[in-house]
Formats: structure tokens, C-alpha cells, sequence
């Protein structure tokens, strides 16, 4: 007897000592991946309290496979070299651009937006552009579905979102349609995003590849071998035709972009339409991930016309693309210089709320200094999780000035920011870290006082279907929610 308890108290020792080792080393090799130190301790924390299910929780959603894959690195360098030739149909108009618009309204500190936009993403300011804004998910739609119907040469889609239900069938019969014409059609899905659609539903994407069209998912994260990419959301909602229009915003393809589906009363979003120069950068972000999830060039003359003669228009647009690897995080810096320009108000619309520190600390400076500062967020969450996060940010700003309101209409999904009445952003990035540093995302930043006073008027229209939350209301909260946020907020790196 004694001898087997000697053998149990041998066996505890050397498991103890083994969980032990294994804490170490993790610990050491987070430390090392010189995360943001948010991200750190978060990852720390949960190998500390879950350390069997946190190792395989970090090796599918932590582990940056994408940047510590050298061959990885090379490909996707390799594909960015790419865009240089179609960079350089820009590039050389770039100064005449710049002062042409500073002549008129900018000034330094929105200068220092397109410089840094450039320098850290290598896309361009454009002028000869034309912008429509689509404030709901049946103008969109009406809108590319007489695109579609008039296209030419090719019709290229990238969704996050991809459902199988009444609006996507309708865009099939369509497409199929136009590969009837002889048009090009191809799609790129997220495998995540559209994993209901990719896994219950294989009829819909087969039928549109039996009748012609390219659909893929990216990454084909799905797949045994490559399934550790599943981190790495393709975020992005792009749609090009004929390499002219464009395009870009918060909807996804489903039903309930336009009616809240059965879940909401309605879907409150925003999505831009681009004719002319910038095409060709939304364009570049498309086929670089069509390549990485393909193969294929489209890199050609064919596939990126230059169209500027064609937009008598004449908007100043920048499209900043930011991926995983991103050395600058171009979004965020982008977004970062835009609030510090502002002088008078900064409106803000997004449905999570986690900025990273940069950004928090961004929004009560200017807030401080007397900047009208407004976010507005989804006030019916379809995440609990990270709508009770964002409650942890609130006292601060509320205590800073920054007027913070719920959404209650149906389900904000828009994701803007305009300052000043004169340069605005819109996209398809969240305010959140997950948007900001772990996804596939692309925005524009429109440097035009009548498209920024046009978004801010819809702006102040969307106040009239919320309820401002106030310091008295944060106050209200009770402990045991108050916690629980706090809680959720210790994973905010990893929403």
C-alpha cells in the first residue's frame, strides 16, 4: 500500500511539474510573439485558468500562423509586388492631387491623413471619382442588381456573409444569367462567415459553379490542413464590374440586410457606390485575396482599365486596405489621424465597441479639448459577449464629454466616422480590436464636404431612433453586471 501511494506521489509530481514546464514555455512564446500587451495578458490568462482547452484555443484562433509561416510571407509579398504596375498608373499624380484639393479646404492635419494612409497601406488619393451613399440594404441592392444586369466584361464579388435565402437566390439567377452573356463571374466567400451556407446549403455554391462561376472559399480554411486560418476573417465586402463601378461598405449578402431578417424590425446600415479612380485600388484588394485563395492572376490591363475620362466627377477617395500581416495596421492609423484632425465634432457609427487603447485614449483627448464627440452602437446587440465590453469603456469617455447613444430602431451594422463636416470614412471595419488588427478589411476616406455633410445629416436622423446613455445610467448598473463586463473585457483582445 505504502509503496503504491509512493508511486501516485510520484506520478502527481511529475504531472504537476509537467503543467508547470508547460505554462512556462507558453508563456514564454506569447511573450516573444510581441503582441499588444492587452493581447498578452489575455492569452496568458486564459492558458492560466483553461491550460488543456486554451492550447488548442490558441492554436486555431492566437497562433499567428500567417505571419510565422516564411513561405507564406513570400507568396503573399510575391502577390503585392503585383499591384505595383497598377499603382503606377496613380502614383505619378499624386502631388498635383494633394494640392489641388489643400488649395481649397485641407488642412495639415488632414494632409498628414493621406500621407500616412499612403506610406502605410501604398494606396493613393484619387479625384475623378463619384460616391453614392446607400443608407439601407434595399438601395444597395436595387442599385447593384441594375449594375449587374448591365455588365460587360466581368462581375467580382468578395462577402464575408454569403446566405442561401430569397435575395441571394434572386443575385444567383442573375449572375448565372450573365455567364450566359459571356461575363466573368467570380466569388470569394469567408469560410466562417458563410459556414451554414458552405456546409448545409453545398447545393447553392454548386449550382453556381455548375452554371459557370468561379466560387471559392478563401484560404479554404475548412480543409484539414489549412483550418489553423480560420482566425484571419475575410471581412471585406467588395463588388467591382467591368473594373468601373464599385462596391464597398457593411452588408453582407442575405435577407437581412434588407428587412432584419426574423431576428430584427430592421437593419440600419451603410454601404458606398464608386465610379472612376478608386475602383482600381478596391479592385487590387480583391485580387490580391482572389490570388491567395486561388491561385490566379487577374492582374492584367483587362481586369484594371484605366476609367478616370470616363467620371466627369470629381471626389477625392483613398481605399485603405488593411490584412493580418499589415505591418502599419493602416485602418486603425487611419482612423487614429482622423479623430486627432477633428475640431468640432467627430460623429462615430459602429455596432462593437472595443477600440484598442490608441483609439480609446484618441476619443477622450479629443473629447477633453472640446470636440463634439458622439458614438453611436447597437443598442439591440446580436452579440452579448462584446456588447457588454463596451460598457467598460463608457464611464471614461461619458466622464470626458463623449456622448455616447443606443441604437433601438433594428440592428446597427454601419460602420462610419465623420469629422468636421468635411472628411468622413466609410467601410466595412468595426470599431473593435478583432476589425483593427485580426481581419481582412478595407475602408474609404472621402475627402468631400457635401458627401461628409450628407452622411452627417443621416446621422443626426439616426439620433432620433436612439436613447442617449448617460453617467447617471452607467451608475445604475449593479455590481454583479459591472463584473461580469469586466470580465468579458479581460478577453477584449480576442473578440
Amino acid at each position: 500500500m505504502h509503496a503504491l501511494l509512493s508511486t501516485v506521489e510520484s506520478y502527481s509530481f511529475i504531472a504537476v511539474f509537467a503543467i508547470y514546464v508547460y505554462l512556462g514555455v507558453v508563456v514564454i512564446f506569447i511573450i516573444m510573439e510581441n503582441r499588444d500587451t492587452s493581447s498578452t495578458l489575455a492569452w496568458i490568462l486564459i492558458f492560466l485558468l483553461f491550460p488543456i482547452i486554451g492550447f488548442f484555443v490558441y492554436i486555431f484562433f492566437g497562433r499567428n500562423w500567417k505571419v510565422v509561416n516564411p513561405r507564406k510571407k513570400d507568396k503573399i509579398k510575391q502577390i503585392h509586388e503585383k499591384t505595383e504596375s497598377i499603382v503606377k498608373k496613380i502614383q505619378h499624380k499624386q502631388e498635383s492631387y494633394i494640392a489641388s484639393i489643400k488649395n481649397k479646404t485641407m488642412s495639415h492635419s488632414v494632409e498628414r491623413i493621406l500621407r500616412v494612409s499612403q506610406k502605410n497601406s501604398d494606396t493613393f488619393l484619387t479625384t475623378h471619382n463619384a460616391v453614392q451613399i446607400l443608407q439601407s440594404g434595399t438601395q444597395k441592392i436595387e442599385a447593384l442588381k441594375k449594375d449587374i444586369k448591365n455588365a460587360k466584361t466581368f462581375i467580382h464579388m468578395e462577402y464575408f456573409i454569403w446566405r442561401d435565402d430569397k435575395l441571394t437566390n434572386e443575385i444567383k439567377e442573375l449572375l448565372i444569367k450573365k455567364v450566359q452573356q459571356g461575363v466573368e463571374v467570380r466569388i470569394v466567400y469567408d469560410p466562417m462567415g458563410s459556414f451554414f451556407t458552405a456546409l448545409f446549403h453545398k447545393k447553392h455554391f454548386r449550382e453556381m459553379r455548375h452554371a459557370g462561376i468561379e466560387v471559392v472559399p478563401f484560404f479554404n480554411a475548412l480543409s484539414p490542413l489549412r483550418i489553423t486560418t480560420v482566425n484571419y476573417l475575410l471581412h471585406r465586402k467588395i463588388v467591382v464590374i467591368d473594373g468601373v463601378i464599385g462596391y464597398t461598405g457593411g452588408m453582407n449578402m442575405g435577407q437581412e440586410y434588407i428587412d432584419g431578417g426574423t431576428s430584427y424590425e430592421s437593419w440600419r446600415d451603410t454601404h458606398v457606390r464608386l465610379q472612376g479612380d478608386s475602383v482600381l485600388f478596391l479592385h487590387s484588394a480583391f485580387a490580391i485575396n482572389w490570388e491567395e485563395a486561388r491561385g490566379t492572376s487577374l492582374f492584367n490591363d483587362k481586369y484594371f482599365p484605366i476609367h478616370a475620362s470616363d467620371c466627369t466627377e470629381r471626389v477625392p477617395v483613398q481605399v485603405i486596405s488593411s490584412e493580418p500581416d499589415s505591418y502599419w495596421q493602416p485602418i486603425k492609423q487611419a482612423l487614429f489621424a482622423i479623430i486627432m484632425a477633428a475640431k468640432d465634432h467627430i460623429y462615430i457609427q459602429t455596432p462593437y465597441f472595443i477600440p484598442d487603447a490608441n483609439l480609446f485614449e484618441a476619443l477622450k483627448i479629443a473629447a477633453l479639448a472640446g470636440v463634439d464627440v458622439r458614438v453611436m452602437i447597437a443598442g439591440i446587440p446580436d452579440k452579448r459577449i462584446p456588447y457588454w465590453a463596451a460598457f467598460t469603456y463608457f464611464e471614461e469617455l461619458l466622464l470626458a464629454g463623449v456622448k455616447i447613444y443606443h441604437y433601438n430602431a433594428g440592428f446597427l451594422h454601419a460602420k462610419t466616422i465623420s469629422v468636421d463636416g468635411s472628411i468622413c470614412s466609410i467601410g466595412t471595419t468595426n470599431m473593435d480590436i478583432r476589425s483593427l488588427h485580426l481581419s481582412y478589411e478595407n475602408n474609404i476616406v472621402i475627402y468631400d464636404e457635401s458627401i461628409a455633410e450628407e452622411l452627417e445629416s443621416d446621422y443626426k436622423e439616426d439620433i432620433m431612433q436612439c436613447t442617449e446613455f448617460t453617467i447617471e445610467q452607467y451608475k445604475k448598473i449593479n455590481i454583479f453586471a459591472k463584473f461580469r463586463n469586466s470580465v468579458v473585457r479581460l478577453l477584449s483582445p480576442l473578440l
